[in-house]
């Protein structure tokens, strides 16, 4: 687990993670909207990192064919694979 994430960068996404899916401008603190969706991972995921927004701990990650904002501390670094 790292702070500062790479777009392009793969990530892990462990079984058990809260994924939210917010409108665009919910990055900016995806807690202070109202999400469109919920999802808990059901098995560990691979993701991309769309947008990054360092402030508020969350991540922009595409997985499964949607965007969803993810706890920085809540995803993993795939080293080597950029």
């Amino acid at each position: 687990m790292k702070s500062g994430y790479v777009v392009g960068e793969l990530v892990h996404i462990p079984q058990a993670v809260v994924l939210l899916e917010c409108g665009p401008a919910a990055l900016d603190d995806p807690q202070l909207t109202i999400p469109i969706r919920v999802k808990e991972t059901d098995a560990p995921k691979v993701g991309i990192v769309a947008e990054t927004a360092p402030s508020n701990g969350y991540v922009r990650v595409y997985c499964e064919g949607s965007m969803w904002a993810i706890k920085n501390d809540s995803i993993y670094s795939l080293e080597g694979y950029k």
